[in-house]
């Protein structure tokens, strides 16, 4: 190991812990869904019926018709039956309900309009006044319907206009439209995990409002240089992460498990970790203690406000500036419960020393790990 006054390095993980598979279910409206049918009686031509989903035993399904119709005339009835052939006796496609039908709109001009569907297989709507048609591409649209259950299916709707409470025909007109598989076309990827992890030593600025001092490093390693009594010395390292893992992710700082006695070793004299917990960091207090008791701190801390456990910005809260001791067991110094993309957050590391503190070249190792979670 190189002999610096303190030396950083870092460790990263990639734990995947899953594939992310996305399966998405889409409906394509076949060609089927715009069929024009013909009738022999008038009117209505062209004419569709647009449904936004075709899988079979779809629910809350919007129907819209869209007509042209051959004349001015008030329309004071409305009626969609829903059958299995285009002509004939009217049989309701299987397992088809419109009775939970929604009326959502219509450029219909009649006024007093009032909406029926307690018939399974029909909806009707009738309107009180007498206002002539205007324009003549009609539109007609409700929600929540139920599609027919049988897979790959054609149904038809027979679409009626009256002058007056279903007697006299003004229009009509029989269009089709077709039900698909229960998934319509479902498609399936694999988006491949995706992690990264880096470090960049701070040159210049504030950690946590505190003065970054030491400007010298790398990545790799911080020499803090010869420390002195009266300041504390004080580096920071940005962090920066990228992940696509669904729940975030965690790194976490400890020191080298060998190094039990102190953060930074020199032969027997060690540099003691700072009293504060990352459970409770505290604000930076100068070394008190005798020799190898105390007599030196090396602490961390971070600006990470929205931490994962315990309280989230225990670090900021409060003036902010909190600092805590390395232990042996990583202890979370940046975590985000969702994914990233670049996010950058800053990392603080001082180290203070009274002058019962035995001179040495003392050395340290910080291990960063960071684990993203899917």
């Amino acid at each position: 190991m190189p002999k610096f006054s303190a030396l950083l390095s870092h460790r990263y993980t990639r734990i995947f812990l899953s594939s992310l598979l996305i399966i998405a279910v889409i409906s394509v409206p076949p060609i089927s869904n715009y069929i024009f049918g013909q009738v022999s009686s008038a009117g209505l031509s062209p004419a569709k019926l647009l449904i936004n989903n075709s899988q079979a035993a779809a629910t809350s399904v919007t129907y819209s018709i869209r007509a042209t119709v051959s004349v001015s005339t008030a329309i004071k009835q409305l009626k969609v039956q829903f059958c299995t052939t285009a002509s004939g006796t009217c049989t309701l496609p299987t397992s088809m309900v419109t009775t939970g039908a929604v009326f959502s709109g219509t450029n219909i001009s009649n006024t007093g309009r009032s909406g029926t569907y307690t018939v399974n297989g029909t909806l009707q709507e009738d309107w009180s006044g007498s206002t002539a048609q205007s324009p003549l591409n009609i539109t007609y649209d409700v929600t929540g319907i139920t599609n027919p259950s049988s897979t790959n299916t054609t149904f038809f709707a027979r679409i009626t206009t009256y002058s007056d409470a279903g007697t006299t025909t003004i229009d009509s007109m029989t269009v089709a439209a077709a039900t698909l598989t229960t998934t319509s076309i479902a498609l399936s990827a694999t988006v491949d995990p995706n992690f990264t992890f880096s470090l960049a030593q701070v040159q210049s600025g504030n950690v946590n409002s505190a003065v970054v001092n030491v400007t010298t490093g790398t990545a790799a390693s911080i020499p803090f240089g010869v420390l002195n009594t009266t300041n504390a010395s004080i580096s920071a390292t940005d962090i920066t992460v990228t992940t696509n893992a669904g729940s975030g992710y965690q790194v976490t700082a400890s020191q080298s498990a060998t190094s039990t006695s102190g953060t930074l070793l020199s032969g027997s004299n060690d540099i003691d970790p700072f009293t504060g917990t990352n459970a409770s960091p505290t604000t930076w207090s100068a070394p008190a203690g005798s020799a190898n008791a105390n007599s030196g701190f090396f602490g961390y801390t971070t600006e990470d406000t929205s931490l994962c456990n315990a309280t989230t910005t225990r670090f900021t809260s409060s003036g902010g500036n909190k600092w805590a001791g390395l232990t042996t067991v990583g202890n979370e110094v940046v975590c985000s419960a969702v994914p990233v993309t670049s996010e950058t957050t800053r990392v603080g590391w001082q180290i203070g020393v009274n002058s019962s503190q035995p001179s040495g070249n003392y050395t340290g190792t910080v291990i960063l790990v960071a684990t993203p979670t899917y």
